[in-house]
């Protein structure tokens, strides 16, 4: 089953001390993205991937593209521009918030940002099952929206199913009405609408959760179901005006970077394998848990088995799946 993702994937700087970045030294360099991240945890999770993006013509952009090629991620329809850098970020831990991480971005000017919808071919979306973008694409820039909303006309018609994340960054959106007007077309078009208690707050201040979700099902009138990411608290899926929930995971949180596209990965992987809603929950659930335990985005992201393993040992009896 093809699954094809759009977005920016950039180089991580991921310090290995915390504390304020001007007093650190060292940075272990990871490559992320939030919707490449959930493309290759689905193709871990055995689904034939492809994916959307535009890089640099220097090292970094090299590196991001053999590392798409190293997860078995179709990549031949990544662009290279030249005079364009590709992207880098910084991570900051612990501070000034612990146990919180902040990001700084060097995106501006970078080749994603000269995205247009020219770069969006039909032909890309051939025998593709699904599309998955998230708000933060056509957030950056209005030809990047022009781009995604290109995308997202051509898997309709293509007769692709479509899956977005709300992913709301308020750095790009810094106002509610600011949010709705770039991501009300996505909403609109999305199959699978994936969000979070964040961006619910964001959008649907001062309701009940059930309240928020109503107001967004009036929106997203093509959705099948929509799931929402509430961290330690677990996930919810509402389906048909029923609100279904999955309990979190307790562990160790080392870095939780890209934990919500580990579960985005894993609950869309489960759903189109045919497993019900409330083992997808569980599934995705286990595969945002394992990653906030390690450094970087991609790294940790579980194949089944690691799955399997791990929501194992939650309940007893995993000592089995290792023998």
């Amino acid at each position: 089953m093809k699954v094809l993702g759009l977005g920016e994937v950039m180089i991580q700087l991921n310090p290995l001390s915390k504390g304020p970045l001007r007093h650190v030294n060292v940075f272990e360099r990871h490559v992320a993205g939030s919707e490449a991240n959930v493309i290759i945890g689905m193709s871990r999770l055995g689904f034939s991937c492809g994916f959307l993006t535009t890089v640099g013509n220097d090292e970094l952009g090299k590196t991001v593209i053999s590392t798409l090629r190293s997860e078995d991620v179709d990549t031949k329809y990544v662009k290279v521009k030249e005079d364009y850098p590709t992207a880098v970020y910084f991570v900051q831990r612990g501070f000034p918030v612990p146990g919180r991480t902040e990001v700084f971005y060097y995106r501006k000017g970078s080749a994603f940002s000269t995205l247009s919808p020219d770069d969006i071919e039909v032909v890309c979306f051939q025998d593709a099952k699904l599309f998955h973008v998230s708000g933060i694409t056509p957030a950056l820039s209005p030809n990047c929206k022009s781009a995604t909303l290109k995308a997202v006309e051509l898997a309709r018609k293509s007769g692709t199913k479509i899956s977005f994340d709300t992913n709301i960054r308020k750095k790009l959106l810094p106002t509610a009405d600011e949010a709705l007007k770039c991501l009300k077309d996505f909403i609109e078009s999305a199959d699978y609408l994936i969000t979070g208690q964040g961006d619910l707050a964001y959008i649907f201040p001062d309701l009940e959760m059930t309240e928020q979700l109503k107001n967004l099902a009036k929106i997203a009138f093509n959705h099948e179901l929509i799931v929402v990411k509430m961290g330690k608290d677990g996930a919810s899926a509402y389906v048909n005006g029923e609100l279904i929930h999955s309990s979190s995971y307790v562990v160790e949180v080392v870095d939780e970077l890209g934990a919500g596209d580990a579960f985005d990965a894993a609950f869309l992987s489960s759903v189109l394998s045919g497993k019900d809603i409330n083992e997808a929950l569980k599934f995705a659930n286990a595969a945002g848990a394992l990653v906030v335990g390690a450094l970087g985005d991609i790294e940790p992201l579980p194949g089944w088995k690691e799955l399997e393993i791990f929501i194992s040992f939650q309940v007893g009896g995993g000592e089995k799946l290792l023998r």
